[in-house]
């Protein structure tokens, strides 16, 4: 009798998808690339993370500022970061910020429908190309109250939450609503019956415990007065809290504690600088170094507010 035919091997599975923001994010913004300084897309350097960025507990998001929306290009800084990340951490790279919202504006891609799907398409491909887990939209004043910039950043959105669903979208926002996008992205992303939208919003307020204040805007946007801007309920979990580089290490803890018992997104810093690798010293620096997380004497306050967020919720008791 022949012997019976080798089975064909199994197919392999495919690669788990990435499960999304962790359920408490504590994120700082790196200064990656500056186009107004000589850290930008033509300048080869090595960007090296502190130490405390690598630590055991230590920050698990990594947004890296920023993207020049006029071409979309990404620099070999970023990729580097994004190969040499620790381990466990999400990297996602920033597109616009405060600059690149004055100027280009509009941004080329958001004035059309069509043009924003084209270039959600072209993201689709950071992924596999560059192992990136997300992209932050920081479109402020300027580019942000361009006409149609909403209703195209949600054209791009769609795209590309239907081409790579796991593909994670950030957007900060003002404390109070005064960018039209900035209403327009999380209105049509927390209606009821939205399919796709941004996954969650930062709270751009970087002074002291001030972004708790700011926190109903949007988790109880519909109790707000009539007319109010923002018409939609987000999530208390999709709402992360701003802080600064700089605060200090009450404040930190205040605000971690807050993100714990209202059950809110996490935290969300204000900038991190990080080390070029030929000169030991820290690359890009705004305001002389002032709200630098890297600088902190306390560093280790990052780390004990991702602790924190992640412990149990204080009881009150009656």
């Amino acid at each position: 009798t022949p012997p019976a035919p080798t089975p064909p091997a199994p197919t392999p599975s495919p690669p788990s998808p990435t499960s999304g923001l962790p359920k408490k994010t504590m994120g700082l913004y790196l200064l990656i690339d500056d186009n107004s300084t000589p850290y930008n897309i033509t300048t080869k350097w090595t960007p090296v993370l502190p130490d405390y960025m690598a630590q055991a507990g230590g920050p698990n998001v990594f947004w890296l500022a920023f993207v020049n929306p006029v071409n979309m290009a990404i620099p070999d800084s970023m990729v580097h970061v994004s190969r040499n990340r620790p381990a466990g951490s999400l990297v996602i790279p920033s597109v616009g910020g405060y600059s690149y919202s004055l100027k280009p504006n509009p941004w080329s891609w958001l004035e059309s429908a069509s043009a924003a799907e084209a270039m959600a398409a072209q993201v689709a491909t950071w992924p596999a190309k560059y192992g990136f887990d997300g992209i932050d939209l920081d479109i402020e004043t300027g580019a942000g109250d361009a006409a149609g910039a909403g209703p195209n950043m949600m054209a791009f959105v769609r795209n590309l939450k239907a081409l790579v669903p796991n593909f994670i979208i950030t957007q900060p926002v003002f404390g109070y609503p005064g960018v039209k996008e900035e209403e327009y992205v999380p209105n049509e992303s927390w209606k009821s019956g939205s399919t796709a939208g941004v996954d969650a919003i930062g709270l751009m307020v970087y002074s002291g415990t001030n972004a708790l204040q700011y926190v109903k805007n949007y988790v109880d946007a519909s109790s707000q007065w009539q007319g109010f801007p923002i018409t939609s309920d987000v999530p208390s979990t999709s709402v992360i809290l701003g802080c600064g580089g700089d605060e200090a290490a009450g404040d930190i803890e205040t605000l971690a504690s807050a993100a714990r018992d209202q059950d809110l997104g996490g935290i969300m810093v204000w900038y991190a600088s990080v080390n070029d690798a030929a000169t030991g010293k820290p690359a890009i620096q705004y305001s002389h170094g002032s709200p630098d997380a890297s600088v902190k004497t306390t560093i280790a306050e990052w780390s004990k507010a991702l602790t924190i967020m992640q412990g149990p919720t204080a009881t009150v008791i009656v």
